[in-house]
């Protein structure tokens, strides 16, 4: 997709001055011979399996410069001319452009952001803030000139510019904005829905680390997967947009006898399955010595391993490097199909963030709807027997919203219906629960622990 104009894109959100709500809540790897697993001579290969050589050369991702976001300021009171919708959680505005002049500035304390002129300094603010390229895919499949978008995930709310000017900072043209104690308080009461259909939870707790007994010597090379399924509810409804959030809670390890790595993840089917992309989480001491990935995967036209981002129409902020330190720490993904190409964008739920996009070209048999969602949590240790200790949680990984093609959003219950779990396998496990306001989020929690033999 071409670059789109700031100032066009701003001067189309203008009429969100009159009724809009808010936005903003929550390197290709080549592949290398070297250190490659011989899958063929592995047990239990899983149907879609990441070699490692395609998390190789990580680094830690640097955020979208503000030249390449859209950061706007409104006033509460024009936030609820419109008012939310309480029974759904999602706001609508229109998006016919105005006069940007009359109605936006530039803040005097951040000249990368725009303000509505006609905010006091006591008014409570919202903060509108997402790349340009995906608000220019918002625009290309808004119905009747109106932009529809989940308050939960769009929406940052603070008691005055006060407030938000103590929340916000640049450094090197990047803005981190932090919550505020009235976005929490408010944000609640803005997206909380009425229960949908009562669905009773299947959950299961995994058992008591302190009771499980030494891993036991098993044969070199071996896949170890737990997964927990959902199928749509509604096989004739068709959707292109899932948000969510994954968080990395827990890394330790001990030892340097083992080569192991360990995905825990997101996953989405499409169609009949001939295609699937994966939000990944990797606990990787196959390749590094400890470290931990973000990063999407494609597994195209019923292919069992992943495509090399290099082979990817843009790849994005590449494998993306994160510190344990600053575990846990929740990122938001978005995955979207939008005309025969599939984009994935990564932000970081603690600083507006938002990292390069991920864009993936599908043109000879591209899927055109989420058809399954699954959670996994998965380990591949190459050498035996077991003398490293590990244990990984990413806990929780959470799916807060589905849009059909229509353009409606619907919570993840009104999508999803809990269709199987897989038997418990060593050193890995996963669990699921309805979550969130009423219930309505789907949550996975993915573990793994050198004790559950």
């Amino acid at each position: 997709m071409k670059t789109l104009d700031l100032d066009a894109i701003l001067l189309s959100m203008l009429l969100v001055t009159m009724a809009m709500v808010s936005v903003v809540s929550a390197t290709g790897q080549g592949f290398n011979e070297q250190n490659s697993v011989n899958v063929s001579n592995a047990l239990n290969v899983p149907d879609h399996y990441i070699p490692p050589e395609y998390f190789m050369g990580a680094k830690p991702a640097t955020p979208l410069l503000e030249s390449e976001m859209i950061t706007i300021i409104l006033s509460e009171k024009t936030h609820s001319i419109l008012g939310p919708d309480k029974e759904t959680g999602v706001l609508a505005f229109p998006v016919s452009p105005q006069d940007l002049n009359a109605r936006f500035m530039k803040w005097e304390a951040h000249q990368s952001v725009f303000i509505e002129k006609s905010i006091n300094p006591s008014d409570a603010v919202v903060l509108v803030r997402m790349p340009e390229a995906m608000y220019g895919r918002f625009l290309a499949v808004s119905q009747n000139n109106t932009l529809m978008l989940p308050t939960s995930h769009f929406c940052r709310f603070y008691e005055n510019l006060t407030d938000l000017n103590s929340h916000i900072s640049l450094k090197d043209g990047i803005l981190m904005v932090t919550p505020g104690e009235y976005d929490t308080q408010l944000l609640e009461g803005l997206s909380s829905a009425p229960p949908v259909v009562d669905i009773q939870e299947v959950s299961r707790e995994h058992a008591d680390v302190n009771s499980i007994d030494q891993a036991t010597t098993l044969d070199d090379g071996i896949w170890f997967n737990e997964w927990v399924h959902f199928d749509r509810i509604y096989w004739w409804t068709t959707y292109d947009y899932c948000i969510g959030q994954i968080t990395p809670n827990y890394w330790y390890r001990s030892g340097q006898n083992n080569q192991y790595y360990a995905p825990q993840e997101r996953e989405y089917y499409l169609n009949s399955g001939q295609e699937a992309i994966e939000i990944v989480v990797n606990y990787d001491r196959f390749t590094a010595d400890g470290a931990v990935y973000l990063f999407p995967v494609i597994y195209d036209s019923y292919s069992p391993t992943a495509t090399p981002l290099e082979q990817w129409e843009n790849s994005g902020a590449g494998i993306i490097e994160l510190d344990p330190s600053s575990f846990p720490h929740a990122y938001g993904y978005h995955v979207q199909i939008f005309n025969g190409k599939y984009y994935i964008d990564f932000e970081d739920m603690n600083t507006l963030q938002w990292f390069a996009g991920y864009v993936y070209n599908d043109q000879d048999n591209p899927g055109t709807t989420f058809t399954r969602a699954s959670g996994s949590s998965e380990h591949y240790q190459a050498n035996q027997p077991i003398t490293d200790q590990f244990v990984a949680y990413t806990n929780p990984v959470i799916d807060e919203w589905a849009r059909e093609t229509s353009g409606t959003w619907r919570k993840p219950r009104e999508v999803w219906s809990h269709s199987g779990q897989t038997p418990d396998k060593q050193f890995v496990h996963i669990d699921w629960a309805w979550g969130g306001s009423n219930n309505q989020d789907l949550i996975t929690r993915s573990y793994l622990d050198y004790r559950w033999a």
